[in-house]
């Protein structure tokens, strides 16, 4: 199955979560950024998601920063096509569990197990830190 992973956010964010990835998988090949920028309207936005949702990929996984944000908004009136996975609160542990997937082919619970990964990348450091000096 061919998929893409479009990156839906505010600035730099999304092309900084890529490089990020990058440096820890190699390069990750059909993944994109649509960022909206001060100078951006939404409806820019939403030409450039249409656009590539036109690409001819069989599945679309999109990571948006923020619900209720305009990239996720703009993501939102796609969400409901079949070939289309729309999550917010994209951080750099769910971009590495969707590339992950993507590459073994495995995309079954995709969905849930983006959610998990990105959910589990949040540490309270400094409790697991003290919980560990306890334990010594």
């Amino acid at each position: 199955m061919k998929t893409a992973i479009v990156l839906m956010t505010h600035g730099h964010f999304g092309e900084e979560l890529i490089a990020s990835g990058a440096l820890i998988l190699g390069e990750l090949k059909d993944v994109f950024s649509i960022s909206l920028e001060a100078e951006k309207e939404p409806m820019e936005l939403m030409t450039e998601l249409k656009t590539l949702l036109e690409k001819g990929f069989d599945q679309y996984i999109i990571l948006a920063d923020l619900f209720g944000g305009t990239p996720c908004n703009v993501a939102t009136r796609f969400s409901l096509e079949d070939h289309v996975i729309v999550l917010s609160g994209v951080n750099l542990p769910m971009l590495i569990e969707a590339e992950m997937a993507r590459m073994q082919g495995d995309y079954d619970g995709l969905t849930e197990k983006l959610m998990k990964s990105a959910m589990e990348g949040i540490k309270d450091v400094k409790t697991i830190m003290q919980e560990r000096k306890a334990e010594k």
